[in-house]
């Protein structure tokens, strides 16, 4: 697992076409749940994730439009990547504690989630690495349509921790 961690270091850390497709495709078999979405990576930098959520059957509602569940996904995975631009996979675990969304237009387009990796303080969740061991890191993303309305903010809380202190049974 450690080798396929450091390869997601490496492609992360050069974000060609050509990476963000090989990403894509790792990561649709790293995190199963994710791939009957269509989730697309479009752009991913220290400035910016951007996550595609197409508008298609298995991501409708009873109503026809985007699910609430597809949007807040979309929303987890975008802050998910914007903490691995930060930080990488191989030397932190990172784990989801808290999740909500607030909803402000019905999706009925192709959806894109945007989450910027400015939002976190890198040396200061380092120092609060180093001190406690592990770090909470508070992340927003922004669900928009096509015409760049906004359908969705979703907030979420990380929990950061140090492999080497990892526990598990």
């Amino acid at each position: 697992m450690k080798q396929f961690y450091k390869m997601m270091d490496k492609i992360l850390a050069n974000p060609t076409s050509f990476n963000l497709l090989a990403l894509d495709k790792l990561l649709r078999f790293a995190i199963p749940f994710n791939a009957p979405h269509g989730f697309k990576l479009k752009k991913i930098n220290k400035e910016e994730v951007i996550i595609a959520l197409p508008n298609r059957k298995l991501n409708h509602n009873h109503l026809g439009g985007i699910h609430a569940c597809a949007m807040a996904t979309v929303g987890e995975y975008c802050a998910g990547m914007s903490l691995l631009t930060s930080f990488g996979i191989s030397k932190y675990r990172l784990i989801l504690s808290e999740l909500s969304v607030k909803y402000t237009y019905q999706g009925r387009t192709d959806l894109e989630g945007f989450c910027s990796p400015t939002q976190i303080d890198v040396q200061k969740v380092s120092e609060g690495l180093e001190t406690e061991g592990k770090y909470l890191q508070e992340l927003k993303t922004i669900i928009r349509d096509l015409n760049g309305k906004e359908v969705a903010v979703v907030t979420t809380l990380w929990q950061l921790k140090d492999w080497e202190k990892v526990k598990t049974k």
